[in-house]
């Protein structure tokens, strides 16, 4: 056979060049798909029935505090939205030359610290002093040295608020006592309490103060109880 010359020898090898570099391309990109394929993760495991409901409820949660937060922001932003404001009345303390007559209110009922003697004399205790004797037959009393006295209502023995006030305002006007007013030590089972007996002593003229009490706080009155200004 003669040997192809000239432009038919120069096509033939431009021919068998361009073939070897469409085979080299093609196998050079088979192997890059091989690699990446091996290099790449596994595929994620579906996720289990219990998941998908975990999922579901926080996207629901998600959803929902999205659209309580667009009300919010759409109340906030109504101008004819008007804010309103809760204003606490203070006690306001008074000066008065007048003597606290100290009064524990607990499970709803009255308990006077002290009790004015009777106008008989030979009914009264021998530790009367100013004609004033100590409550025992509602409060019980301990005394512990340098600590003064402690005091604990006994329950179901106390004075029904109104009726309470009533007493100890008639028992006042008997002795001609009438210099005193109502110091409300107040525990936070008796605000009920509390608010009729001041309104009690209000309406007989006779001004209160107060303070409130935590549930198990154990009264102490100390060598010098602290005292309770009238606040009305």
């Amino acid at each position: 056979m003669k040997k192809a010359s000239g432009f038919y020898a120069d096509s033939l090898e431009m021919l068998l060049d361009t073939m070897c570099n469409v085979l080299g391309g093609v196998v050079f990109i088979t192997l890059t798909l091989a690699l990446l394929v091996r290099s790449s993760p596994a595929p994620a495991a579906a996720p289990s029935p219990e998941q998908a409901a975990e999922l579901a409820n926080e996207l629901s949660a998600v959803t929902s505090s999205n659209a309580w937060l667009k009300t919010e922001l759409e109340r906030l932003q109504d101008a004819h939205q008007q804010l309103q404001t809760n204003h606490m009345r203070l006690p306001n303390t008074t000066e008065t030359t007048k003597q606290p007559w100290p009064v524990i209110v607990r499970y709803g009922r009255l308990y006077p610290l002290s009790l004015l003697s009777s106008p008989n004399p030979n009914l009264n205790p021998p530790s009367t002093r100013d004609g004033i004797i100590q409550n025992t037959r509602s409060i019980e009393w301990q005394r512990l040295r340098g600590q003064g006295d402690f005091v604990e209502p006994r329950w179901g023995q106390g004075d029904e608020p109104e009726s309470g006030v009533a007493d100890m305002v008639q028992a006042f006007r008997t002795h001609s006592r009438t210099n005193f007013y109502f110091a409300f030590s107040v525990y936070e089972d008796s605000f009920d309490a509390f608010n009729r007996a001041k309104e009690a002593a209000v309406s007989l003229g006779f001004q209160y103060g107060w303070q409130p009490l935590i549930r198990n706080t154990r009264l102490s009155l100390g060598p010098s109880p602290e005292k309770i200004p009238p606040q009305n």
